[in-house]
């Protein structure tokens, strides 16, 4: 246990994701005004759509690339993966509970809502492109699907297209649906990297 601490370098980790929290829950309705191709001509780009990206590309950093001795380990470290990612996820869910109650000042419900569908998203994308591409290009979808929907997600009155799910509202069911199966689907495969492999 002690080796997968340390191999999976969860200070950084750690890190990463409180600064992700402070950014997104303290500043996340900050935007940034994009010109957009999707429909609009520009577009308010909350900052909460792009805040998502560090902790799932420092989960995934932080997997590393497996050692060869991971695949003779007695205690099998894709489910202690699985389970790491997971509890990123969780642990922002529950971090945005106060600021989405109006406990705390800074963030409002709809921001931290998104914080936390949007961490489930990319983590999902992230996790699913580590189990298909590889490690090293796996943080290459979450940041594609960003950019995608920060320059073609909105349409007319900046409203966010059926598909740009990290923009949609937070009371579309879609993007919490789609967001939660790319999630379920992430760590599955995740959880998968224990199991022998036929040749």
């Amino acid at each position: 246990m002690t080796w997968w601490i340390r191999t999976r370098r969860l200070p950084l980790l750690l890190l990463v994701t409180a600064g992700f929290w402070a950014v997104a829950l303290l500043e996340g309705n900050s935007s940034l005004p994009l010109p957009q191709l999707g429909g609009a001509t520009s577009a308010n780009v909350p900052l909460v759509l792009f805040a998502p990206l560090a902790p799932a590309i420092a989960l995934n950093t932080c997997y590393g690339t497996p050692a060869p001795i991971e695949a003779t380990a007695v205690r099998r470290t894709a489910g202690l993966d699985t389970l790491l990612a997971l509890a990123v996820v969780l642990a922002t869910a529950a971090v945005t509970v106060p600021f989405a109650a109006g406990w705390f000042s800074g963030a409002d419900n709809a921001t931290a809502q998104s914080a936390a569908r949007n961490l489930a998203c990319y983590t999902g994308l992230a996790l699913v492109g580590r189990a298909t591409l590889g490690n090293h290009a796996s943080t290459v979808i979450p940041t594609v699907l960003a950019l995608a929907v920060s320059v073609f997600g909105y349409g007319p009155e900046q409203s966010a297209h059926w598909w740009a799910w990290p923009a949609a509202d937070t009371s579309d069911a879609l993007s919490w649906a789609g967001s939660a199966a790319l999630l379920v689907i992430g760590l599955h495969q995740t959880a998968q990297g224990d199991r022998p492999r036929h040749q």
